[in-house]
C-alpha cells in the first residue's frame, strides 16, 4: 500500500477557489439533512453552491481542450442508464417529467464534474471531502451531546426528540444513517494513513464521532455497513489502525446488543424477505422495461399481501427499486456500469494511492446501506445520494486520477505511483 502524504493545507493554498467551492458543496451534501428537514431548500442551495459553478468549470475545461465529456465504456453505460430513465417516463403511470429531468441533469453534472476533478485536482477533491466530513463530525458530536444530555445511553439516537427538538430538525434514523455514512469512511480512510500527530488526532476524533453516531443509532443496517466497509478497507490496505478500529466497533456493537437483547429481539424481524417477495411479485407485472421512472414506489398494503406485518412504503432495497422502475433493462445497465467501475478500480490498482483510498472509502458502506434501505434512484438531491451517487462519482474520480502520469502536491514517481 502506497502512503503518500496528503497535505490538506498545501492543497487548499494551491487551489483555494476550487477547495472552497468543493468544501462548501460537500458540507451541504454531508450535513444539510441534519440542519434542515426541507430538502427543497437543500436542492435550491445545491444549484447555487455546486451545480452552477460545476457547469462553469466543465465548460472552462472544454474550452481549454481538456475534453471533460469524453466517452469511455464506464461513461457510456452510465449515460445509457440515465437515458433509459428519461425514456421510461413515456410509459410511467404518473410521470413527473420536470422533477425526473431535473434529477437526471443533476446526476449528469455531478458525474462529469467529479470525474474531471479527479483528473485535474484529485488531491484538492480528497482534501475538500475531508474538511467537509470534519464539519459533519463536529455537527454529529453536538447532536450526540444534546441527545444524551436528556436520554439514557441505551436509547437509540433519534428514537425521541428529547434534547434535540429546539435545536435540530426531526430526522428519522434511516435518513441519519444515509447522511452520515460517507463522512464516517472518508475520515476513517484519511486517519488510517496520516503521519502528522496533530492531523491524526483531528481525523481520529472526527472519524470516532461519525462512527459513534452510526453505532448510537442502533440500526442493524448501519452496523452491517460499517463492518462491511471496514472489512473491505482492511483487505485493500492491510492497515493496522483499521483493524483496531474494526475490533473496537465490534466491541461497541456487542455492548449495545447484550445491553438490550430483548429490545433487539423485539424489533429483530423486519420481514425483509416477505416485503422483497411482495415487491418482486408486483414488479414482475412489467419485468423487461419496468413501470417507468417515478418519484416513489407504490405502497403495498397488508390487505394485498397478508403475510406482511403492515403497509410497506418502499422495498428497502435499491436494486429492487431499480427493477421496479426500469426492469431488467435498467438493472442490466446499472449492474454493468457498477461492474465495469469495479473492474477499472482493480485493473488500475486505484486503491494503491492514499488520495484514492479517501475517495473510494464511502462506496462499499454506501451500497451496503442501500441494499437494506434503498428507494430512490434518479432524483434531485436526496440523502440517499450520500450512499449512491456521491460515493459512485467519487470512485469514478479516483479511477480517472489514476490515469494521470503526474500529480501535483502528491510527491509521485513518473509512473503515477507513490514511492514507499
Amino acid at each position: 500500500m502506497n502512503s503518500e502524504r496528503l497535505e490538506i493545507s498545501e492543497l487548499i493554498k494551491s487551489n483555494p477557489v476550487v477547495a472552497i467551492w468543493l468544501t462548501l458543496s460537500f458540507s451541504l451534501f454531508f450535513s444539510g439533512p441534519f440542519i434542515t428537514s426541507s430538502y427543497g431548500d437543500l436542492i435550491h442551495l445545491a444549484k447555487v453552491i455546486f451545480f452552477l459553478p460545476a457547469i462553469i468549470y466543465l465548460f472552462q475545461q472544454h474550452n481549454k481542450g481538456k475534453a471533460p465529456f469524453k466517452l469511455d465504456t464506464t461513461t457510456i453505460l452510465f449515460l445509457s442508464f440515465l437515458l433509459l430513465g428519461l425514456i421510461s417516463l413515456y410509459w410511467a403511470p404518473e410521470p413527473k417529467v420536470s422533477r425526473m429531468a431535473h434529477g437526471t441533469l443533476q446526476i449528469f453534472f455531478l458525474f462529469f464534474t467529479l470525474r474531471q476533478l479527479g483528473i485535474t485536482h484529485p488531491g484538492t477533491l480528497a482534501a475538500s471531502a475531508i474538511l467537509a466530513a470534519l464539519g459533519t463530525a463536529t455537527l454529529t458530536a453536538a447532536i450526540i451531546l444534546c441527545f444524551y444530555g436528556s436520554n439514557e445511553l441505551a436509547v437509540p439516537l433519534y428514537d425521541t426528540m428529547d434534547g434535540l427538538g429546539h435545536i435540530f430538525p426531526n430526522t428519522n434514523q434511516l435518513i441519519a444513517t444515509m447522511t452520515i455514512m460517507p463522512s464516517a469512511f472518508i475520515l476513517t480512510a484519511a486517519f488510517a494513513f496520516e503521519k502528522k500527530t496533530t492531523q491524526r488526532i483531528m481525523l481520529f476524533l472526527g472519524a470516532a464521532s461519525c462512527l459513534a453516531f452510526l453505532v448510537l443509532l442502533q440500526r442493524r443496517t448501519g452496523m452491517v455497513a460499517i463492518l462491511g466497509g471496514m472489512a473491505v478497507l482492511v483487505i485493500l490496505t492491510h492497515n493496522k489502525r483499521l483493524i483496531i478500529a474494526l475490533l473496537a466497533i465490534l466491541l461497541c456493537g456487542f455492548f449495545f446488543f447484550f445491553n438490550d437483547i430483548s429490545g433487539y429481539a423485539s424489533r429483530g424481524d423486519t420481514h425483509r424477505f416477505d416485503l422483497w417477495d411482495a415487491y418482486l411479485e408486483v414488479t414482475m407485472n412489467q419485468p423487461w422495461i419496468g413501470h417507468g421512472l417515478t418519484d416513489d414506489v407504490p405502497t403495498i398494503t397488508k390487505q394485498e399481501f397478508p403475510g406482511l406485518p403492515y403497509d410497506i412504503l418502499h422495498p428497502h432495497n435499491i436494486l429492487l427499486s431499480l427493477f421496479y422502475f426500469l426492469g431488467f433493462a435498467g438493472l442490466t445497465l446499472f449492474i454493468g456500469f457498477g461492474l465495469n467501475l469495479v473492474y477499472r478500480i482493480f485493473l488500475e490498482r486505484t486503491f494503491e494511492r492514499r488520495v484514492n483510498i479517501v475517495l473510494l472509502a464511502p462506496l462499499t458502506p454506501g451500497l451496503i446501506t442501500l441494499m437494506f434501505d434503498g428507494e430512490k434512484i434518479i432524483t434531485p438531491y436526496w440523502p440517499s445520494w450520500n450512499c449512491l451517487w456521491i460515493p459512485i462519482t467519487l470512485a469514478v474520480a479516483a479511477v480517472h486520477s489514476s490515469d494521470r502520469k503526474t500529480a501535483p502536491n502528491l510527491a509521485e514517481n513518473a509512473d503515477g505511483r507513490v514511492s514507499r
